[in-house]
């Protein structure tokens, strides 16, 4: 990414920064590719609490449809944490160049796909935000073995 080049600015819940902070220290010594990015993102990031974050911004556990640049048909996936994972077609992670990229953005900005290695001037456009899940969330395997443990 060129340091001169102006990103539009991002909000992240103290949860979610919290949690991706170390998320990213682990991954740093583990010298994975996004790990750098991932501060980067989340040093520039504007924080709020869960309460206080408006509802045309991407978090984590939130819904997104979003546009490839390339022209590309727009695609909504649930943003989520790594750990996080249930529904393979319908989330993108944090940890992916297009997941890091969408993280704190407001519908209608445009921002390059971080880390990606592709062609420089890939960008990514925030086209509607939400629902956004609330709760945990349990695989429906994990659901049924807890219910069970109640009869």
């Amino acid at each position: 990414m060129d340091a001169c080049q102006e990103l539009p600015p991002i909000v992240v819940t103290t949860q979610d920064h919290r949690r991706l902070m170390r998320a990213a220290q682990e991954l740093a010594g583990q010298a994975h590719p996004l790990a750098t990015p991932l501060l980067q993102e989340l040093g520039r990031a504007a924080l709020c609490t869960p309460d206080e974050l408006p509802d045309d911004v991407v978090s984590l556990d939130t819904f997104v449809t979003y546009r490839l640049a390339d022209g590309s048909s727009p695609e909504k996936r649930m943003l989520i944490h790594p750990d996080d994972g249930m529904w393979p077609l319908a989330e993108v992670s944090v940890l992916t160049p297009v997941g890091l990229s969408l993280l704190g953005l407001r519908i209608g900005d445009r921002m390059p796909v971080i880390g990606s290695g592709s062609a420089p001037g890939t960008f990514l456009s925030v086209e509607s935000v939400g629902p956004r899940v609330i709760g945990t969330l349990e695989p429906v395997g994990a659901m049924m073995a807890s219910s069970s443990r109640w009869h």
